[in-house]
């Protein structure tokens, strides 16, 4: 009885064994350098799952699920279809072979590498990736609704500018000082611009915020605020709080800008 009984659970065994793919439990990845991705394969007992990362960010797109079968040193992978991947150990006895991989337009040289962080839950990885697409949704809407407040409140400002419209350049104190070069209109409100003084290359250009007050014509986004004033001629832009001089001329508005060498002019070359 006890032989019986003995010869009954190997037999047990060998049928469950055959079954499932614990000894295969774990990742495996490919890279599918044709179409720029990298496979995954997710086993976990009875069941796998294909699924690629695409992209620098590395989305998951699931690809398959599979049944898991183990045929000696074989582990068989099927689908429902007439397709059965079949795949061993590498010499490695952590990474898979793969025998047949063509079925799937892969080369049957493939190597599979093992991924110590596998068995992944997949489900889960698809959970976070929609959170994620979802808070970054969120936050572009809410950018949207800041750039349109923003612009609101520009144009609501910009009526105010007329006392400052004109195209200014800053008076360099420095000779290692950029040509910088500012337009004040009410139609196209506060723009700037840095170029190199010798070179001409531009440096930068903003768009900055801007609140017209009796106190003087303020420029920039908290905590970076300058306070500006006109001096008695009005030629002459005049920062009020900043920590060193800055004051900016206004161009003849017979004159472009456009010509460096007048804007060079203009800005001066100290020594």
């Amino acid at each position: 009885m006890n032989i019986l009984k003995l010869t009954a659970a190997a037999l047990t065994a060998a049928i469950l064994a055959g079954c499932g793919g614990g000894d295969f439990d774990g990742a495996y990845r490919f890279e599918d350098r044709g179409d720029r991705r990298i496979l995954v394969l997710n086993i976990q007992g009875d069941t796998a799952e294909l699924f690629a990362e695409v992209g620098r960010e590395k989305r998951i797109k699931p690809l398959v699920k599979m049944d898991v079968l183990i045929e000696g040193e074989k582990l068989l992978l099927e689908d429902g279809s007439s397709k059965r991947l079949a795949m061993t150990r590498n010499v490695d006895e952590q990474s898979l072979d793969c025998l047949n991989c063509r079925l799937i337009g892969i080369s049957d040289q493939a190597l599979w590498q093992f991924d110590p962080e596998g068995p992944y839950d997949v489900s889960q990885l698809l959970k976070d990736q929609a959170r994620r697409d979802e808070e970054a949704l969120n936050a572009k809407m809410l950018e949207t609704q800041r750039r349109i407040l923003e612009q609101a409140k520009r144009d609501a400002e910009a009526p105010k500018l007329e006392p400052y419209e004109g195209d200014w350049v800053y008076q360099r104190t420095n000779r290692l000082d950029p040509l910088s070069i500012m337009t004040i209109w009410q139609e196209t409100q506060i723009k700037s611009w840095s170029f190199d003084f010798d070179s001409l290359n531009r440096l930068g250009h903003s768009v900055p915020g801007f609140e017209v007050s009796d106190a003087g014509l303020k420029i920039g986004t908290p905590p970076q605020v300058k306070l500006y004033t006109l001096s008695e001629d009005k030629q002459t832009l005049i920062c009020m709080d900043c920590t060193r001089p800055e004051r900016w001329a206004k161009a003849d508005h017979e004159k472009d800008l456009s010509d460096r060498s007048y804007a060079r002019q203009m800005a001066g070359n100290p020594q």
